[in-house]
């Protein structure tokens, strides 16, 4: 069976070990367009190839399936100058680049550098503070400064100002200014009109693409992912990685991810049974799922000091549905229609 222009992109990216989001980076199009390329279901702008046979180290006819698919050189990723993270001076002007991968170790890092700090002020001046007090709204505040960047959120926000208050509270002993109600109340309303305002802003279109890269060999990152049957299985904590799920038919899924940003993309899957499930679950991080058009998803969903949203729509007649459990804490579920 001959191979099509989608399954010769996913062959070559696979062998240069490339993520869909790098090679929609080094090709300046969004995530969602090679994965479509991928699953034939659209084909790259004839302006795209010649592009994509320079990275892929082939010739354009060969990834038409003109002639026999030989790499006309030996394919290499080569990290350039815009790789690097930190400022980069580039066509006249300074940009800032940041490897998206390393935000869950440097949030961690911080947060303990931070409670560190802290804790050995209280011992130096004779605070009268435990490291509990210390610790949990250092961690709240690191949490909610990270997740500003590169996607700002208003539920992060609202997170890092409840923390920054808590320890100011703690520090500066300023507590008795508000009675255990009335901070409880300021609370709930900061982070009910955070998530109010994360669940009506209109997303915009196109998305922008940060670098990501997944992790390989890296002892700290946990991340776990088979197919049984007709189900799939997905764990991930300290990390950031991007998942794809390709198989004939789908009956039930699991989602589980802490301490990061992961991405589970729905668009391999061919066909629902009947009552499809996946349970997605998870905490101090930030979970995004790429569903096909043609599929519907019904949600229901269980939050504490998180959100759960769905953009986009799916097809007006689905050719199947996916029920969906959604439990979040101190993150967010994202359900987006590709």
């Amino acid at each position: 069976m001959e191979l099509t222009i989608g399954k010769r992109i996913v062959q070559n990216r696979k062998r240069l070990g490339l993520t869909q989001d790098a090679l929609a980076e080094k090709l300046g199009v969004t995530a969602q367009a090679v994965s479509k390329w991928e699953n034939d279901q659209s084909c790259p702008d004839i302006t795209m190839l010649p592009k994509l046979a320079e990275i892929f180290g082939t010739s354009t006819d060969a990834l038409l399936g003109i002639k026999e698919d030989i790499p006309a050189k030996e394919a290499t990723v080569v990290q350039d100058e815009q790789d690097a993270d930190g400022f980069q001076f580039r066509n006249g002007n300074w940009e800032f680049k940041y490897d998206n991968s390393r935000k869950s170790s440097l949030m961690f890092a911080v947060s303990v550098l931070l409670i560190g700090a802290l804790y050995l002020c209280s011992s130096i001046f004779v605070w009268d503070l435990s490291l509990w007090d210390i610790a949990w709204p250092s961690f709240l505040l690191v949490f909610g400064l990270f997740g500003l960047y590169p996607k700002f959120s208003f539920f992060r926000l609202g997170v890092a100002l409840f923390g920054g208050y808590f320890l100011l509270s703690s520090l500066l002993n300023i507590s008795a200014l508000l009675d255990q109600g009335a901070i409880i109340a300021v609370a709930l309303l900061i982070i009910g009109g955070t998530l109010l305002v994360d669940a009506l802003r209109k997303p915009q279109k196109p998305r922008i693409q940060f670098t990501r890269t997944e992790n390989h060999g890296n002892s700290a990152p946990q991340h776990d992912f088979y197919i049984k049957d007709d189900s799939f299985h997905f764990d991930a904590a300290f990390g950031d990685c991007d998942q794809q799920v390709n198989m004939p038919l789908l009956r039930n899924g699991m989602i589980n991810t802490s301490f990061g940003d992961y991405e589970v993309d729905l668009s391999g899957v061919e066909a629902l049974a009947d009552q499809c499930r996946i349970e997605a679950n998870t905490s101090f991080g930030d979970l995004t799922i790429w569903v096909p058009s043609k599929f519907q998803v019904r949600c229901a969903s269980s939050a504490a000091f998180a959100s759960v949203e769905v953009e986009g729509k799916p097809d007006s007649i689905p050719a199947g549905t996916i029920q969906l459990i959604a439990n979040a804490s101190f993150g967010q579920i994202t359900v987006e229609y590709v």
